[in-house]
């Protein structure tokens, strides 16, 4: 009996890593991020073709979020040292449409609390 294992076919085209959340995806998928070095700070490269290295982040606010907690964007240019990051957040900003005014909140609530359980400690 023959078996055929069952790999996963590569995604078409070059891929890349999103600084925030670690997530590999398509590079068109992606935004590109390159540093200005003139003024020290970090442009979005819309057309993907400028020279020097490149920070790749999903056109999410939350990976955006996640990259200025973790401090990744830098360390993935390789700045040698502090960069200006105001040009990036707002080109998220402008990308985000803004949240509905009557959108409920979403409360998440935890499987064990919903049963009424009390969860448990680590003492």
């Amino acid at each position: 009996m023959t078996h055929r294992s069952e790999t996963p076919t590569p995604p078409a085209g070059p891929v890349r890593t999103c600084t925030g959340c670690r997530g590999r995806a398509p590079r068109s998928d992606l935004v590109r991020l390159v540093l200005d070095a003139a003024a020290q700070r970090v442009v979005v490269d819309q057309d993907r073709t400028a020279p020097g290295r490149g920070a790749w982040l999903h056109p999410s606010r939350e990976c955006l979020d996640l990259a200025l907690r973790r401090r990744s964007i830098g360390r993935a240019l390789r700045a040698a040292g502090p960069v200006e990051l105001s040009a990036v957040g707002e080109w998220f900003d402008q990308r985000q449409p803004p949240p509905a005014p009557d959108a409920p909140e979403v409360v998440t609530t935890s499987s064990t609390k919903k049963a009424g359980w009390k969860p448990m400690g680590t003492r």
